[in-house]
């Protein structure tokens, strides 16, 4: 196997599979390797994102072949574990983010046991603090079971709202609850990464696509990974009146697959 270089700190190229929670490989060199959460990526850029959004969990494998990935070792061997901590992701998000960001499965070894994923688990559902979502009446606050991944947020989620009625039963969780889970998930995943809960949070746009029916009898995660700032950043949120433009990437999964996605656009600004 060809030498990693030396370098004060782990860089996101790691020498054995076994080193980390996450594993980033090439397609080609994805049959040579054994690991539970094993991830494809094809270029620098998808690893670039993935590994922003698995900071610390997560290296780069390329074995005995990184001749035939020079680009992507390079980067890896030059990039420290938790790129780009301390700021906003300032990229356009690439046209396949939530094809890249479906490749982390939900349940990993980070939410096992923290969450409800399949029929007949048993956890308590312990709903988030309401004002995290903006709500006074704790029974309006679908979230629950908080459980952060790296950067990524994951909620076990309510199906059912004394806000909603409706008039009619369906036998699948209907598309208006749905995109008001992923409302709130958005909106908890800015507080939770620093924002501060007096800032006001103008929803600008909103884009989901629904793959498949959504079951009331089994357990649903929603997942979210938001443009804001990664969550390791120290420092605290400026506070100054300026609008700040950013997107938040939503996933709604059941039994290990993704039920609808999609992206929600925002504007914070200080309290006035």
């Amino acid at each position: 196997m060809e030498a990693i270089p030396s370098h004060p700190g782990r860089r996101v190229r790691v020498a054995s599979p076994e080193a980390v929670s996450f594993l980033l490989v090439p397609e080609s060199v994805l049959p040579e390797v054994e690991h539970p959460c094993r991830i494809p990526v094809k270029n620098v850029e998808e690893a670039e994102l993935l590994a922003a959004v698995l900071q610390n969990h997560c290296g780069l494998y390329v074995g005995a072949r990184a001749h035939e990935h020079r680009e992507l070792a390079d980067w890896a061997d030059a990039t420290p574990v938790g790129v780009d901590v301390g700021g906003r992701w300032t990229k356009a998000p690439p046209e396949n983010l939530s094809e890249l960001l479906a490749r982390v499965p939900v349940r990993n070894p980070l939410s096992e046991g923290r969450q409800l994923f399949g029929e007949g688990e048993s956890l308590p559902m312990a709903r988030i603090d309401p004002v995290l979502v903006h709500k006074r009446d704790p029974a309006n606050v679908l979230l629950a079971n908080a459980c952060r991944v790296g950067a990524f947020q994951q909620f076990n989620t309510f199906v059912e709202s004394p806000e909603f009625h409706f008039d009619h039963p369906s036998e699948h969780v209907q598309g208006m609850l749905l995109t008001e889970i992923a409302r709130q998930a958005g909106m908890a995943t800015l507080h939770l990464v620093g924002m501060p809960l007096d800032w006001v949070i103008v929803m600008t746009r909103l884009s989901l696509e629904f793959q498949q029916f959504v079951r009331h009898d089994v357990p649903m995660v929603i997942r979210t990974f938001s443009s804001f700032r990664l969550p390791e950043w120290a420092e605290p949120v400026r506070t100054e009146g300026r609008r700040g433009r950013l997107w938040i990437s939503v996933q709604g999964w059941q039994q290990g697959a993704c039920c609808y996605a999609g992206q929600i656009g925002a504007v914070g600004k200080a309290a006035s």
